[in-house]
C-alpha cells in the first residue's frame, strides 16, 4: 500500500499521522524483532515518508512491513477515519510474483544481518572478486608457457586472454537484472559455480580450443561475480557506510592487478601453468560455502518460469549482441588491420546494436516489463556525469597498466619481473588511497570532493608521465607513480556512490551493472585507441628506423603494434640503432601519454555534472532516519 494513500485517506494528517506510528509501536511490542524500535521526534509531518527522504535507505537492514512501497494487510492496511472515528481498509494492489520478487523481501530471511554475519559475507565477496580481478590479468605472462604446450596457433594465441574479458563484459548487465528477480544470494553463488566450473575446464584443458572455451565461460562467471560482489555489498551496507567496503573492493582489485603478471610469471616458471587455475577451487568453494551461511539479503524470488518469461530478452540480447560484435572487432583489428573489411563491418554493427539498445529499453518500460537498464538510470544529469567520470577513468587505468610496462620494457630496457615490480608504484597507493578515500567518506558524508581530488591528482601523474624520456631516474619514476596511484585510489568507489545517491533502492542493481558495463567496455576502448595513437605516432620514424641500420622488418614489427615481442631484440641492437629506436618509440609514448592526459582532464570536467550533496549519517532506527531527514 502506497504511504500517500495512508496520509491522504485521513483528514488531519498531523493527528492521524502519530495515529501511524502508535500502530507501528503497538506491531513492535506484539511482534518483536519484525519492526525496528522508535524513539519519537519532534517533527512528524506529511512528508515524514516522502519517496526523498529514502534514497539512503539500507534495504537489508528493514524487513519489508517497515517499507513504504512494501506495507499491505498484514502489516499495516487501516486508517483512522477522521469523520467517525472508525478504522476504514484502503484498498490494497495486487502484484503478480515478479514485481513482488523486486519490490519486497524474501520470506526466508527477513530478519537482519547481524554485523558478524555482514563481516564474514564481505570477507567471501572480498575473495571472490580478487580471483575475478586476478584472472584478468594473470593469464599474459603465462601465455609464452601454454603457447609452448600446445603449440597454438597465433589466431588463438590472443583469444586465450581476450576470451575471458570479451565474456566477462558481455554478461555483465544480464546479471543485475537476474539478481532483481531471482534474489542475490542464489544468483551470486550460480556466478561464482560458473567462474569455477570454467577453473577446473581450463585447469584439466587438453587443448587449446578446450583451454579458450574454459576461458569464456569463466568470463561469463567472472562478470558476474565483479557486478554482483558490489550489489551485495550495496545491500549489505547503508551508503554512508558502504563508502568504506567500495574502498576496500578497490584496494582489492588494485593489489590483484598488481599481483596477477607476477604470479602467472611464477606459476609458469616454478610449477605449471595450470595452477593458474587450479588456485581457485578452493579458495571460490570456500567463499561460496561462506556465502551460503552468511548471506541473508531479505529478497523475495519469483518462480524460475515466471522469472525468465519476465527477463527483458529483447534488451539482453540486444546489448550482449553489441557488446561482442564491438570488442571482437575490436580485438581482431588489433592484431590485423582496423582498415579491413570484417574489422570495419563488426564495429560498425556493433555501434548500431548499442544505437538500438535504448529503444529496447523504452519498449520493454512500456510494455510494463522489466528493462535490463532503465532509462530512468540515464534520465539525470548527475547520473550521466557519474557515468562519465567511471568511463574516462576506466579507459585511462587499463590504458596505463598496459602501456607503462611496455615502456619499461621496450624503452628502459627493464625486464617482466622488474616492470611489475615498478607498477607496485601504482598499486600500494592506490590500494592504500582507495581504502582511505572510502574511510573520509564514510566519516564526512562527503563523496564529490574525495573524487575530484581524486581526478585531479590523476590527471597530474598522467601529464607527468610526458616529461619520461629515454632514461628517466628511479626516483622520479616511482613519484611519479605514486600520484598516478593516489589519483586512481578513490575513482574506484567514488563514482558508484554518487550514482547510487540518484537511484531509487529497486534499480541498485541495473545502475551498478551498468557502472560496471561502462568500465569493463571502455577499459577495452581505451586499450585500443592507445594502440591507434601510439602507431600512429611511431609509423613516421619507419624510415629513419630503417635509415639508421635496422632492419625493415624490425621497423614494421615496431609500428605494427608487436613492439613488445621485440624486447630482446632491441636490446640487442648497437648503441647509436638502440638510441634512435628508443628516441622514436620515447616520441610516440608522449603523444600517447598526452591524449590520456586529456581524457584524465575531460574526466575532471565532467564530474562537475555531479550533484553536490553530503550523505547522512544514518541511525539503525528505519522511521527515526526518515522523520530527521525532514528535521535536517
Amino acid at each position: 500500500m502506497d504511504e500517500e494513500q495512508i496520509l491522504l485517506s485521513c483528514k488531519t494528517p498531523q493527528i492521524h499521522t502519530r495515529t501511524i506510528l502508535s500502530y507501528l509501536l503497538l506491531l513492535k511490542s506484539v511482534l518483536p524483532g519484525i519492526l525496528p524500535s522508535y524513539q519519537p521526534t519532534r517533527k512528524h509531518s506529511k512528508n515524514i515518508l516522502s519517496k526523498s527522504t529514502m534514497i539512503d535507505s539500507n534495504p537489508s537492514q528493514v524487513p519489508p512491513e517497515s517499507l513504504p512501497g512494501a506495507w499491505t494487510a498484514t502489516s499495516l492496511d487501516t486508517a483512522r477515519s477522521a469523520d467517525d472515528g472508525s478504522c476504514k481498509q484502503l484498498p490494497t494492489e495486487s502484484k503478480t510474483s515478479v514485481d513482488s520478487a523486486l519490490s519486497n523481501n524474501h520470506p526466508e530471511s527477513t530478519k537482519r544481518n547481524s554485523t558478524c554475519s555482514q563481516r564474514l559475507a564481505f570477507v567471501a565477496l572480498s575473495l571472490s572478486m580478487s580471483l575475478a580481478a586476478l584472472d584478468t590479468v594473470l593469464i599474459p605472462t603465462a601465455l609464452p608457457r601454454i603457447s609452448q604446450d600446445f603449440h597454438i596457433a597465433d589466431s588463438l594465441y590472443a583469444w586465450v586472454g581476450s576470451s575471458y574479458l570479451l565474456a566477462n563484459a558481455s554478461s555483465v548487465p544480464f546479471w543485475g537484472k537476474l539478481s532483481d528477480i531471482f534474489g542475490r544470494k542464489s544468483v551470486i553463488l550460480v556466478a561464482n559455480s560458473i567462474f569455477l566450473a570454467g577453473s577446473i575446464i581450463c585447469a584439466v584443458a587438453a587443448n587449446a580450443a578446450m583451454l579458450v572455451a574454459g576461458r569464456t565461460i569463466q568470463g561469463i562467471g567472472g562478470g558476474g561475480v565483479i557486478v554482483l560482489v558490489h550489489v551485495c555489498v550495496s545491500d549489505l551496507f547503508t551508503i554512508r557506510n558502504r563508502s568504506l567496503y567500495m574502498g576496500i573492493l578497490g584496494g582489492i582489485w588494485a593489489v590483484a592487478s598488481a599481483l596477477g603478471p607476477v604470479l602467472g610469471g611464477i606459476f609458469a616458471d616454478k610449477l605449471s601453468w595450470r595452477y593458474c587455475f587450479y588456485i581457485n577451487i578452493p579458495i571460490i568453494s570456500f567463499a561460496m560455502i561462506i556465502l551460503y551461511f552468511t548471506l541473508n539479503l531479505s529478497l523475495q524470488k519469483a518462480a524460475l518460469f515466471e522469472g525468465l518469461a519476465s527477463m527483458d530478452w529483447l534488451g539482453t540480447f540486444t546489448i550482449l549482441a553489441a557488446t561482442v560484435l564491438f570488442l571482437v572487432g575490436l580485438q581482431i583489428g588489433g592484431t590485423q588491420s582496423y582498415g579491413s573489411p570484417l574489422v570495419i563491418v563488426l564495429i560498425l554493427f556493433g555501434c548500431l546494436a548499442y544505437v538500438g539498445f535504448p529503444f529496447t529499453q523504452w519498449w520493454a518500460s512500456k510494455r510494463a516489463g522489466h528493462p535490463i537498464m532503465p532509462l530512468r538510470i540515464f534520465n539525470d544529469t548527475s547520473n550521466l556525469s557519474a557515468l562519465a567520470v567511471c568511463a574516462c577513468d576506466a579507459l585511462v587505468f587499463n590504458s596505463i597498466a598496459y602501456f607503462l610496462p611496455l615502456y619499461f620494457q621496450i624503452v628502459l630496457g627493464k625486464s617482466p619481473t622488474m616492470a611489475g615490480v615498478y607498477m607496485l608504484a601504482i598499486a600500494i597507493p592506490l590500494a592504500t588511497f582507495s581504502i582511505t578515500s572510502g574511510y573520509i567518506i564514510e566519516s564526512t558524508g562527503r563523496f564529490l570532493e574525495v573524487l575530484q581530488v581524486g581526478l585531479g591528482l590523476m590527471t597530474l601523474g598522467i601529464g607527468l608521465l610526458i616529461s619520461f624520456g629515454p632514461s628517466p631516474t628511479r626516483a622520479k619514476i616511482i613519484g611519479v607513480l605514486f600520484v598516478i596511484g593516489m589519483g586512481f585510489g578513490p575513482n574506484f568507489g567514488a563514482p558508484l556512490i554518487a550514482l547510487q545517491t540518484r537511484i531509487d533502492e529497486s534499480d541498485i542493481a541495473t545502475g551498478t551493472a551498468a557502472f560496471g558495463f561502462v568500465r569493463m567496455v571502455f577499459g577495452a576502448i581505451g586499450l585500443v585507441v592507445g594502440q591507434v595513437v601510439f602507431q600512429s605516432l611511431v609509423r613516421p620514424a619507419t624510415q629513419s628506423l630503417i635509415a639508421s641500420g635496422i632492419s625493415g622488418e624490425l621497423a614494421h614489427a615496431l609500428v605494427s603494434g608487436d613492439a613488445i615481442s621485440q624486447t630482446s631484440i632491441i636490446a640487442q641492437l648497437p648503441q647509436t640503432q638502440r638510441a634512435i629506436t628508443r628516441g622514436s618509440l620515447t616520441h610516440a609514448f608522449r603523444g600517447t601519454w598526452t591524449f590520456f592526459t586529456v581524457v584524465a582532464a575531460l574526466g575532471v570536467l565532467v564530474s562537475f555534472g555531479i550533484s553536490r550533496k553530503r550523505l547522512r549519517k544514518e541511525s539503525t532506527n528505519t522511521i527515526e532516519r526518515w522523520m530527521s531527514a525532514d528535521e535536517n
